[in-house]
């Protein structure tokens, strides 16, 4: 019994997560609070905005600026970080989620609340935004031997979405409480959530003061000649001198540009199909179309991110023995084929089971996505290229919600669900063709 323990705790990272020491921890417990706010006010979002009267295609077209804002800050913020330092950046984007979360919840008027997420840090998809993701990926790469990687990745992406789907449920609740106990409007009830998401970004900045200087980035030291691996560069080149100076991107090999730049357009492809169906307009598509109440809708979401967060674990034995790549695509394509079913189904249950099945395999290739992106370049690079490749992605989800906004005015959203799965089976495709050669680049 006691080998069998071992050999669990081992498969699924146990272990290395235990020994990976105080900034990972905090690094953990910092996503784990910020998706918490994620989820909770993603929940509620495009629910909050036309209970202030706004009209469908104006809240798209609020989702389309909020992507832009993190495009571009989650751009620049990024290129810089290496140079200001990471504790200070994740301290600067823990505020910034403060005050946007403060601003939500005192003021109704569209234009300051579009202003400030712009400005600010806000998420209408329930997952990361801002330079967050890019800055704990390049310091968990820093912090972390190369061979751990798959593991502390599978945890931290396993305990986000886990998070996330406690947002959902605490979000939901506290709606029904305070309409209940405290007979606060709709409206009233939606700012509670944002008042929370405040409280938990001031955590977050409180947080951020304890990281060490683990955390920033290393000068790479030569390393001698090592048999390759799963979790060893793909491109071993030598890199090219930088040039003394501000630069855009970092200066790579033209072999891991090109891989780069393959990357990132089927990443894109992927995001641009997320933003056809983010949390806040399923949530909107299921209420309306079931009309449950934000309690039940947001166990819903409980659930589904629940097993999620459960189901990224598995990606670790995965990735080990199968590869970053075949895990992606194999894990990936069956959610992304049940996405294009959800609207099929004209009962609550049967909708709600086919959720429950795709969150069985949704997030099992977010994990093996880190460990195949952190192979391709240097420490002193990561944090740059994460950063491109994130902005990628985000450029790419930028048009999506001004689409279903309008679709879903005229009446139509349920075409979001058919056309974003169709798309996500094509990226997986993509991937597995692109990139198969790639999975056990040892062998290669």
């Amino acid at each position: 019994m006691t080998n069998w323990i071992t050999f669990i705790a081992e498969e699924v990272g146990l272990h290395t997560l235990s020994s990976s020491g105080c900034d990972v921890y905090l690094i953990i417990a910092l996503r784990m609070i910020r998706l918490v706010g994620f989820g909770a006010t993603s929940l509620i979002l495009a629910l909050f905005l036309k209970s202030l009267d706004i009209p469908e295609q104006f809240i798209g077209l609020f989702m389309t600026l909020t992507f832009i804002g993190d495009l571009v800050s989650s751009f620049l913020l990024s290129i810089v970080t290496d140079q200001i330092g990471r504790k200070k950046m994740l301290v600067l984007c823990s505020i910034m989620m403060a005050v946007t979360g403060g601003v939500f919840t005192l003021f109704e008027n569209y234009y300051v609340l579009v202003i400030t997420a712009i400005l600010g840090i806000l998420t209408p998809s329930g997952g990361e935004v801002g330079p967050f993701r890019t800055i704990e990926q390049s310091a968990i790469a820093s912090l972390v031997p190369a061979t751990q990687r798959p593991d502390i990745y599978a945890w931290y992406t396993f305990l986000g979405t886990f998070s996330a789907a406690i947002g959902s449920v605490i979000a939901g609740t506290l709606i029904d409480f305070v309409q209940n106990t405290y007979d606060l409007n709709i409206v009233e009830s939606y700012k509670c959530v944002f008042g929370v998401y405040t409280l938990l970004s001031v955590i977050c900045v409180v947080l951020s003061l304890f990281i060490s200087a683990g955390v920033e980035v290393k000068e790479e030291q030569p390393e001698q000649q090592e048999e390759a691996s799963e979790t060893t560069q793909l491109v071993q080149t030598t890199q090219p001198t930088p040039k003394k100076g501000f630069q855009l991107l970092p200066p790579l090999t033209p072999d891991t540009y090109l891989l780069v730049l393959k990357l990132s357009l089927l990443f894109g492809l992927d995001s641009f199909a997320s933003s056809l169906t983010p949390l806040s307009w399923i949530s909107f598509y299921i209420k309306n179309k079931f009309d449950v109440p934000s309690s039940y809708l947001g166990s819903v979401f409980f659930i589904t991110g629940f097993i999620s967060g459960f189901a990224a674990l598995g990606s670790t034995p995965l990735t080990k023995r199968f590869g970053a790549v075949v895990t992606m695509v194999f894990t990936h394509l069956p959610a992304s084929i049940l996405l294009a079913l959800v609207p099929l189904p004209t009962s609550f249950s049967l909708t709600l089971t086919i959720l429950i099945i795709r969150a069985c395999t949704q997030t099992m290739d977010v994990a093996p996505k880190h460990v195949f992106l952190a192979t391709l370049v240097p420490d002193n690079q990561r944090t740059a290229v994460f950063g491109f490749v994130n902005v990628v992605k985000t450029l790419a989800q930028v048009i999506g919600p001004s689409i279903v906004g309008v679709i879903t005015q005229r009446g139509a959203q349920w075409i979001t669900f058919v056309v974003a799965g169709s798309l996500k089976a094509t990226y997986d495709v993509g991937m597995l063709v692109t990139f198969l050669t790639y999975n056990r680049h040892s062998l290669h």
